[in-house]
């Protein structure tokens, strides 16, 4: 299970070496988990290449710019062999988002990304955009721009969105009775949608991982239940399994002493990731793990964003 921990880590370092002064480690531990997850080998000079490209093909202000639009290029440069013609396409696929509800997120480039490939990427955009307003009827405080991104996946995969709802809805009914409402509870109501389980079974091996984490003394915070419900779709609590999230958790506190929250985050995916096996859908990892990867950026960059501020304004 280390192996890919390892691959993490000089991910990691070369990303740091790499991207000196521009970006926090908050930021970089995102870009090293696309490098692990697709197990591609991080070359500060392939990567260099991926930006040169990037800015020959887009403007100054471009949404695609800035630093921690480089989380998004990582994502590419780790999935594609040749970077140029998916930049091409992801360029191409945003013109499409200028509508309702899409047209003002910052996840847009990552919105883009999982349109490639798409047969058809209006009729998609059209069913999404149904999906959440139905988000937005059910749960208008908890809903916001990661459930955009959330709507595009599932929409790709279900074919009857009353179905969907309902399964949906069912799921955060039962969640909420164990954990409190919050937008990550919602969801991890959605990534439970992709379990091959019965809901029964889906809502207990989530609980349970979490109550054997937390009686090893890992704490599983809101911030690590979409992650903790990815691995719970690929992995079942095995000592196995949870040895190697306890193994990674340890490692990441020793190397990382005030990111203990991230250690988590980064246990579970890589542990989920190790779990995908040749039989497991495309979906899981080239659907899923985009979504959740997206959605932790989100988050990262809103946390940075307000730490910014809180110390700008106490100056």
């Amino acid at each position: 299970m280390l192996t890919r921990y390892t691959q993490y880590l000089e991910a990691l370092e070369q990303i740091q070496a790499a991207t000196k002064w521009e970006l926090s480690d908050d930021f970089r531990r995102l870009m090293a988990l696309h490098y692990a997850v697709h197990r591609t080998p991080f070359s500060a000079k392939r990567f260099a290449s991926a930006r040169e490209t990037l800015k020959q093909k887009t403007g100054l202000f471009s949404k695609f710019r800035g630093n921690h639009n480089l989380v998004w290029l990582s994502f590419l440069d780790a999935k594609y062999e040749d970077i140029g013609p998916a930049i091409d396409e992801a360029l191409r696929l945003d013109t499409l988002l200028d509508r309702k509800h899409f047209r003002f997120s910052s996840l847009r480039p990552f919105l883009a990304n999982q349109l490639i490939n798409v047969d058809d990427p209006e009729r998609c955009l059209n069913e999404a955009t149904e999906l959440y307003q139905t988000f937005k009827q059910h749960h208008p405080w908890l809903t916001s721009e990661e459930d955009l991104l959330s709507a595009l996946v599932l929409v790709q995969v279900f074919d009857d969105p009353i179905d969907l709802n309902e399964r949906i809805e069912t799921y955060y009914e039962t969640l909420k009775e164990e954990l409190p409402k919050s937008n990550e509870l919602q969801l991890v109501s959605h990534l439970l949608a992709f379990s091959e389980l019965t809901q029964a079974a889906s809502v207990e091996r989530l609980l349970e991982w979490r109550s054997i984490l937390g009686d090893a003394g890992v704490s599983v915070k809101r911030e690590h239940l979409p992650s903790l419900a990815l691995l719970t779709i690929v992995a079942e609590p095995s000592s196995a399994n949870v040895h190697a999230v306890l193994e990674i958790v340890e490692a990441e506190k020793e190397k990382q002493r005030w990111f203990n929250t991230h250690s988590v985050i980064v246990a579970l995916q890589l542990v989920a990731a190790e779990n995908i096996t040749e039989e497991a859908s495309e979906l899981l990892l080239h659907g899923t793990f985009a979504h959740l990867l997206a959605m932790q950026q989100a988050m990262a960059a809103a946390t940075t964003a307000a730490v910014i501020a809180s110390t700008s304004s106490s100056h």
